[in-house]
């Protein structure tokens, strides 16, 4: 575990010197690098950097946003394993989001699912703290109506408190004008609340009555939806058609244009074929290792499959990837299963900087894992396993 522990600050040092957009998706894998309860103190200090890091990412195009967000969401998730406080801590002073209230996908609110459970995991009776978050949330952006799902569960033995809190929710999504993508959190947040028996009937349909307002302000008309908005659309009315009938039916009656959307047709994507020689690879290296063809070999198979990662990684063959690809990502975690103790030796053969580093966490990863192989202290001799009672 110590030399898991000092591959994976070491893959760290090397993100300091990566262009940003890099540095970000190796703090990201770092984070998921061994289990959650390893290296708490580092990983803490890797979320907050991470957080701070990923706010310099550029928001010029719809992915632009979609990764920065992501990027925000995971590091305070991750922190809130740790330190939920100061993941809230961070997500207030999170600027607001620019253009119409609640259109598009928010940093804040997706990050707010996972924080405030942990919060309450670690807080049981924060419930009212977690609100007084969100409704100033909501003065700036988008209430984390999704996220609200954790306080409701709270509440659920008490029929008069989960009432009242959907309610003032309710009221907050009726004065705030939200968008597609706060209508659709907040259909989700409806639907939970309806499965759980956390409200009345007659509120629920109240509740669809508003995200029928809401639909029709910003979905129909002249306006022309994105493909993604459309899909927000579809989402909400799906959640509304099972929490609200009533309200469904209503919309559908005087909307049909907007009821009658349909799912673009997706078309499977066929699986990226295989490379032969990882394949080989592989193969030859588990076969060695299957057949104990001794320390030579080993080390020989390793090199020549490290050999054949790098070829590939410095032809170019994924410039615009933020992980490598699955078979590559196989080959170098069975050479750490392999030769855990000089594994990082041989991944200095990778020249990228950033796949170096990348395959680095994947080695440590494993070394981490409880095995006889990968982990030294866990091994036991022949004889002695021989003699031990079952």
């Amino acid at each position: 575990m110590e030399l898991a522990q000092k591959m994976t600050r070491s893959a760290h040092e090397m993100s300091t010197t990566l262009p940003l957009p890099q540095r970000v998706a190796l703090l990201t894998r770092l984070l998921y690098t061994m289990r959650a309860e390893v290296m708490v103190t580092e990983k803490k200090q890797w979320a907050q950097e991470l957080f701070t890091v990923a706010q310099q990412l550029p928001q010029q195009t719809p992915a632009d946003v979609e990764t920065r967000n992501t990027a925000l969401a995971t590091a305070a998730a991750r922190l809130s394993v740790y330190d939920a406080d100061r993941a809230l801590e961070l997500l207030d002073g999170l600027p607001a989001v620019p253009g119409p209230r609640g259109m598009e996908t928010d940093a804040r609110t997706m990050a707010a699912r996972l924080v405030f459970a942990e919060y309450l995991h670690h807080h049981p009776g924060g419930s009212a703290i977690l609100m007084e978050h969100a409704r100033r949330w909501s003065l700036e952006g988008s209430y984390p109506y999704a996220a609200s799902a954790a306080i409701l569960a709270r509440l659920r033995g008490d029929e008069e408190a989960s009432e009242l809190f959907f309610r003032q929710v309710l009221s907050i999504y009726t004065l705030g004008d939200e968008g597609l993508y706060g209508t659709g959190e907040f259909a989700g947040l409806l639907q939970q609340a309806v499965s759980m028996e956390a409200i009345l009937a007659d509120t629920a349909e109240e509740a669809g009555r508003a995200i029928s307002a809401q639909l029709g302000r910003h979905a129909t008309g002249e306006r022309v939806l994105t493909e993604a908005q459309e899909a927000m659309v579809l989402s909400t009315l799906n959640k509304l058609r099972v929490s609200a009938p009533k309200a469904y039916e209503q919309l559908r009656r005087t909307s049909p244009v907007l009821t009658g959307l349909r799912a673009p047709q997706v078309v499977p994507t066929p699986p990226p074929a295989l490379d032969a020689e990882l394949e080989t690879a592989f193969h030859g290296l588990g076969e060695t290792i299957h057949l104990h063809r001794g320390p030579q070999a080993t080390q020989a198979a390793v090199a020549s499959a490290i050999r054949l990662v790098n070829s590939r990684y410095s032809k170019g063959v994924c410039v615009e990837c933020a992980a490598p690809d699955v078979q590559s990502a196989a080959l170098v975690s069975l050479a750490a299963y392999a030769m855990p103790t000089s594994i990082a030796g041989q991944l200095n053969a990778i020249a990228d900087p950033y796949w170096r580093a990348y395959f680095l966490a994947i080695a440590a990863q494993q070394v981490g894992q409880p095995t006889r192989v990968a982990d030294p202290a866990a091994r036991k001799l022949p004889e002695k396993e021989e003699s031990e009672p079952e």
